[in-house]
Formats: C-alpha cells, structure tokens, sequence
C-alpha cells in the first residue's frame, strides 16, 4: 500500500512538470511564430 502511494506521487509530480515543461514550450513556440509572422508582414510591407 505504501509503495503504491509514493509511485502515485511521483506519477502526480511527474504529470505536473511535464504539462509546466509542455506549458512553456507552447508558449514559446507561439511568441516565435508571431515573431515570425510580424517579420514577414513588414518585410512585405517594404
């Protein structure tokens, strides 16, 4: 019993890090993306 609780602990921490991480990864990618896309709207702007 005991043992099944640590595992499901470390399954919760395991879980909540790994949506942070994706969290941020995805934040990341939109920021660059729109970075991207404004770079490219004023280059055809010129």
């Amino acid at each position: 019993m005991i043992r099944f609780l640590t595992y499901d602990v470390y399954l919760n921490n395991f879980l909540i890090t790994t949506s942070f991480v994706l969290l941020i990864f995805i934040t990341f990618a939109v920021i660059y993306i729109s970075y991207i896309s404004w770079k490219d709207k004023k280059r055809l702007k010129k």
